[in-house]
């Protein structure tokens, strides 16, 4: 997480193609502004820096205007605001980028989260002789939140596999404003190097975070899934290395909710020892039902998407 995506390229809608607007430059002022603004300050920033951006950013304000009309009828009763819900969509984002940095500046820590963890995954996290796991993450909420688990675990190593440069940009920045340094893996392809390195890292017990909301940057190895009414390409990425690895899958959500984020942990897959010929229906149904929970906490969040492009391909 980090990159924003303000920018629709002219050639391509992918998201990996949309030129990030906040440089290395904009980042260390954002790093500065939450260091030493008070909040009174902080807010009226945010709403300059999100509105200028909502002001010439026709693609996404579409982008987004069409992913709330769709959940609006999926879920009726979702708490989209009845005014102004584009613009609001947009200043939600700016708060998270400013609490992505606020979070490792002891502003935000990890007593103020609330954990919801139904499944006891902290078990498996705790435990120092057990094989490593993997974390599917989603630009839903604020996931940067959720590296306070590194620090609060010791011992605990994350290791999150990214598909975008900015990302180490965005983590450079954290670093500068007080933040432990995590593992940033960058991947393109499953290739044979990276996954014996990667099942290294697992049998280290060392756990894996991935994105499994966002197509790869080369557009292939996705599997078709109905969200929110329609069809959508998600990644296999997340499945297929879990099938590879032969290990459990957990979903990790950090929601803000009245004024509080929310960390929520939940098993999703226990076993990945999928027999060649079960793959793909396995990979399928995995992502179906990950389409499905994601549906469910943008119903509960609905201002909490932070996916600014065409994520439904419905301009091509």
């Amino acid at each position: 997480a980090g990159e924003a995506v303000w920018n629709m390229s002219a050639q391509s809608n992918h998201w990996a193609a949309q030129q990030e607007r906040g440089n290395r430059l904009l980042l260390g002022l954002t790093t500065l502004m939450v260091r030493y603004l008070p909040a009174f300050l902080m807010n009226p920033c945010i709403w300059f820096v999100v509105f200028y951006f909502y002001l010439t950013a026709p693609a996404p304000r579409r982008h987004i205007a069409r992913y709330q009309a769709r959940l609006g009828a999926a879920y009726p009763d979702a708490p989209l605001p009845r005014r102004w819900p584009v613009l609001k969509q947009f200043a939600a984002f700016g708060r998270a980028v400013c609490d992505r940095f606020a979070v490792w500046q002891r502003k935000i820590r990890y007593e103020n989260l609330v954990l919801h963890d139904p499944d006891n995954v902290y078990a498996d996290m705790d435990s120092p002789d057990g094989r490593g796991q993997i974390f599917v993450c989603s630009h839903v909420g604020n996931v940067e939140i959720c590296r306070a688990l590194v620090s609060h675990h010791q011992g605990f190593k994350l290791n999150v596999l990214v598909h975008s440069r900015h990302a180490q940009a965005f983590n450079e920045a954290l670093i500068k404003a007080g933040a432990d340094r995590i593992q940033l893996i960058q991947v393109s392809d499953l290739d044979a190097a990276l996954m014996m390195e990667l099942n290294a890292r697992i049998e280290a017990g060392e756990w894996l975070a991935i994105a499994a909301d966002r197509v790869p940057v080369r557009g292939e190895k996705t599997v078709e899934v109905d969200f929110l009414g329609a069809k959508a390409q998600l990644p296999q990425g997340a499945w297929l290395l879990a099938g590879l690895l032969k290990t459990q899958v957990h979903t990790l959500f950090c929601i803000q909710h009245q004024g509080r984020y929310h960390l929520k942990l939940r098993r999703f897959l226990n076993s990945t020892d999928w027999k060649r010929g079960e793959r793909q229906a396995a990979v399928a149904a995995a992502a179906q039902a990950y389409a499905d929970r994601l549906a469910e906490e943008c119903a509960a969040a609905p201002l909490q998407w932070f996916n600014f492009y065409d994520f439904w391909n419905d301009y091509g």
